[in-house]
């Protein structure tokens, strides 16, 4: 079964609008689609294990910290208190961009530094404020600035923008092994970013890379963590030991993920040149994945700028590949394009 969320094209750009879609893959005839309207912009989707009650069910989150539960028999929806840019109760640090289980509790990352854990239904808390961002900041420093003509103003809103006297961190993702070995990266003004919780402090973690915009996070074990992003960046390391660039031919790939499948790490990228890869642990061998993902739907559309993959994540023998209008399914000997009934 595979869940996939979309945006319907001839939606309002502006407005909340979401489809989420479940696969099944072994089912009768005529039942291997079901799709539901959500009034949400939602980011990210994950499959949560939810101790307390013993069910397994996928999990939505919005870029407003709506987060919907399609729990059984009665679905629900929490919310984040203080998280997205436009509720009532929005603080303004940003968007939300990620869900993930770690433990038997649910995390979720964004901009402005923002990162929470669920404690239980309908508790949010923040985890860590040591990198969130100041909505205010801005408002106080251009308040006592020189005004716009002013002699000198030129100079310092440059030099205020190079020194905003707020972070603004962006979380891409956050992974752990346990509830105090937790991993979240992203990106600092095209600076790197990756902070370690240990059960009760969030601390940064050196990256030897002037410039880059980290994505994804895989952990391996307490000691081998690797960690993708923009520019063709993978690093590989831990907490303890430190990150150190992998040495490989990566061009300048944006990384969306990484992902473990039959011994190899295997990469989505979206542009430059984009595409399926796989990366070898154990030699450091970095290349197309094997054998070659199918030719994508968009680029038969001139109007298209995709060049995806977005996303893949194994389940067994199985590799699930998606991009923006194709679903591929590796079972370890070929690839299947799976048709989508909207497309």
């Amino acid at each position: 079964m595979l869940s996939i969320v979309a945006v319907v094209e001839n939606s309002e750009v502006y407005q909340p609008d979401a489809r989420a879609y479940q696969y099944r893959h072994q089912a009768d005839l005529g039942e291997y689609w079901y799709y539901e309207n959500f009034p949400l912009s939602v980011q990210d989707v994950v499959y949560f294990t939810d101790h307390n009650s013993s069910q397994s069910y996928f999990v939505l989150l919005s870029a407003e910290g709506d987060v919907y539960h399609f729990a059984s028999p009665d679905r629900f929806q929490e919310r984040i208190v203080g998280a997205g840019t436009t509720a009532d109760d929005s603080k303004f640090y940003g968007k939300m961009l990620k869900i993930s289980q770690i433990g038997e509790r649910l995390y979720a990352c964004g901009a402005g530094g923002q990162v929470y854990v669920r404690h239980g239904r309908d508790d949010w808390r923040m985890l860590s404020d040591a990198v969130l961002n100041d909505p205010e900041a801005k408002k106080r420093l251009l308040e006592s600035g020189p005004s716009l003509g002013q002699p000198g103003w030129k100079e310092w809103i440059i030099q205020k923008a190079l020194n905003p006297g707020t972070r603004e961190v962006v979380f891409y993702d956050i992974k752990g092994l346990s509830e105090d070995a937790v991993y979240v990266c992203g990106t600092e003004r095209a600076k790197p970013v990756l902070c370690f919780w240990d059960g009760s402090e969030l601390y940064e973690i050196n990256i030897p890379l002037a410039e880059a915009a980290l994505t994804g996070i895989y952990i391996e074990n307490a000691e081998s963590v690797w960690v993708c992003g923009r520019e063709g960046v993978i690093l590989h390391g831990s907490r303890n030991r430190g990150f150190a660039p992998v040495n490989a031919d990566t061009r300048l790939n944006l990384f969306h993920s990484i992902t473990p499948y039959r011994d190899k790490l295997v990469l989505p990228a979206s542009v430059r040149p984009g595409g399926l890869y796989e990366l070898d642990p154990s030699s450091g061998e970095f290349r197309r994945f094997q054998p070659p993902l199918p030719r994508l739907m968009s680029r038969d559309d001139p109007e298209s700028i995709d060049d995806g993959p977005f996303f893949a994540q194994s389940v067994g023998d199985v590799l699930w590949v998606v991009a923006s209008k194709d679903i591929f399914r590796f079972d370890g000997q070929a690839w299947e394009r799976i048709k989508h009934p909207d497309i």
